[in-house]
């Protein structure tokens, strides 16, 4: 049976994988930067000190969004698996009691 909205479900499975582990790697490397930013002030007072403290400001915006944004891609797949597999198990439920 033809997936309605076109993607089969190992498809939103591959995505909602993809994100998962993206947002995995994305949190450990925004350890990272914060960690650099907490000990930032004792080891590069300086201008550039100043400099990187920004970026890291700009970082942490940016980070932000696109985390919320594979968030709400993961939540779009899944539901989207969701609704695949229901309506898969309702189809073949309406097949199987039509005689």
């Amino acid at each position: 049976m033809a997936n309605r909205y076109g993607y089969d479900d190992a498809t939103l499975q591959g995505i909602i994988t993809a994100t998962e582990t993206s947002l995995q790697n994305m949190g450990n490397l925004n350890q990272g930067v914060m960690n650099i930013q907490a000990m930032l002030p004792s080891v590069n007072n300086s201008t550039s000190g100043m400099k990187l403290a920004a970026a890291i400001g700009d970082w942490t915006g940016d980070f932000n969004v696109v985390k919320t944004q594979l968030e709400a891609l993961n939540g779009k797949a899944t539901a989207l698996l969701q609704t695949n597999r229901t309506a898969e198990t309702d189809a073949d439920s309406a097949s199987n009691g039509a005689s």
